[in-house]
């Protein structure tokens, strides 16, 4: 009667330690972790078809509008890019500046008659913090609908960017573009 007791002591024992045990901390790769910034490239000519851009190659810029080294710099012909937004303190209006540049190839050659065409656009934005899980910690959404909100392009001599349009002022996920450029 003795070994039942202890046997089913040991097993209460040993249900305790299991049932207190919790599953690993891993981050699943399906979890959404703060987006990056969809932009869609549109025909300015006719505004319901999207339009590759030749070449195109996006930088990020720092305060003082000098390309920052640890941006991706991508160059390819598409009609649609991501972006990376920077982020400050939760609710604290943000900008990231980007060079877009179309024709990039151009710039690396000495024919003057190719040229490529950098215009900079703005993007401003309140970043809030959501809590996603123990593993995974927080992201960040970000909010870029006015007054406080938006794109902006920088005027010059040559801008190949010729408007753009807020189509979804939550950045909260990556499957569906957020801004269009219309070139």
């Amino acid at each position: 009667m003795k070994r039942i007791h202890i046997i089913v002591a040991l097993i209460a024992i040993t249900a305790g330690i299991a049932l207190s045990c919790e599953r690993d901390d891993i981050c699943a790769e399906t979890t959404a972790t703060t987006p990056q910034l969809i932009i869609r490239f549109y025909d300015i000519n006719n505004q319901d078809n999207t339009k590759q851009v030749r070449q195109l190659e996006a930088r990020g810029l720092n305060d003082d509008d000098m390309p920052l080294e640890e941006t991706i710099s991508v160059r390819t012909n598409t009609d649609s890019i991501a972006l990376p937004l920077r982020f400050t303190n939760e609710g604290e209006f943000t900008i990231t500046r980007f060079q877009l540049e179309k024709d990039a190839d151009f710039a690396d050659n000495e024919n003057p008659d190719n040229d490529s065409n950098i215009d900079i656009i703005e993007v401003r934005y309140t970043p809030e913090f959501i809590y996603v899980s123990r593993a995974c910690g927080y992201k960040s959404i970000f909010d870029i609908g006015l007054p406080t909100g938006g794109i902006f392009r920088d005027n010059d001599d040559d801008n190949w960017i010729i408007n753009t349009e807020i189509l979804n002022e939550s950045i909260e996920n990556e499957q569906a573009a957020h801004i269009i450029i219309y070139h």
